[in-house]
């Protein structure tokens, strides 16, 4: 087999395990290759630390060194690969729906993941979407983080209004912006979408600059800003991240 060949059937495996992790046997129909080199070639890149070994099973997924390697190309894919499992922690503690997003450009928030609860009622998948910081709870704490000049700004351009329940008055929002300082989070309610509640609190780096947000959001009937377990499990979460 080639040096080509084999860096080739190399990154097939990988992009089969990134799909979707599984055994030796799945990975092999789904890389359409030969169980024993799939076998041989999940056994050098676990090595590596480019996949993980999962037992029972075993079972097989993306490892440590990919993670790295996305966190040094895209400081966002960095950030989702270490979200994740306080997602799910997060999700599995209050019962609704959680996500992680960060400043798109000057007006807008992206939300970059979310873990689904398991719920009757849920709410639509918002990765990839982006929507007016000031109309979201996650927009509204990273709006928070910006200098008083560059709030002036964003509020010079008009804000939009989505719901009767939308902020659009500048000097509202900036009370707002001062409110959020102080406590650390913010609930807004039915704000972009009739029946939505949401919650949120920064993503600090090590030197305490905002990064990102934390939300949980999920139906206004269910999700209160009266539950403080739902603030006190946001707020603790997005500390450990």
């Amino acid at each position: 087999m080639s040096d080509v060949q084999s860096v080739e059937r190399a990154f097939s495996v990988l992009r089969t395990v990134a799909t979707a992790p599984g055994g030796v046997s799945d990975v092999a129909r789904r890389a359409d290759l030969a169980v024993s080199t799939t076998a041989r070639i999940l056994g050098t890149l676990v090595q590596v630390g480019a996949v993980e070994r999962l037992e029972p099973g075993p079972t097989y997924r993306i490892g440590p060194t990919i993670g790295d390697l996305a966190a040094a190309a895209n400081p966002d894919a960095g950030l989702v690969t270490r979200a994740r499992a306080h997602l799910e922690a997060l999700v599995a503690q209050v019962g609704e729906t959680a996500g992680i997003s960060v400043t798109d450009g000057a007006r807008n928030v992206l939300y970059l993941d979310q873990v689904e609860a398991d719920q009757d009622v849920m709410l639509r998948d918002w990765t990839g979407e982006r929507v007016p910081l000031h109309a979201v709870s996650s927009g509204l704490v990273l709006l928070a983080a910006r200098t008083n000049a560059e709030v002036r700004a964003y509020c010079a351009d008009g804000l939009a209004r989505f719901t009767d329940h939308t902020v659009t008055r500048s000097a509202e929002l900036r009370r707002r912006l001062t409110q959020i300082r102080a406590d650390g989070y913010v609930w807004t309610v039915e704000e972009l979408m009739d029946g939505v509640s949401s919650v949120a609190a920064p993503i600090r780096d090590d030197s305490g600059a905002v990064v990102a947000a934390l939300h949980v959001h999920g139906p206004s009937y269910r999700l209160r800003p009266s539950n403080r377990r739902v603030t006190n499990a946001l707020l603790a979460t997005a500390t450990n991240l």
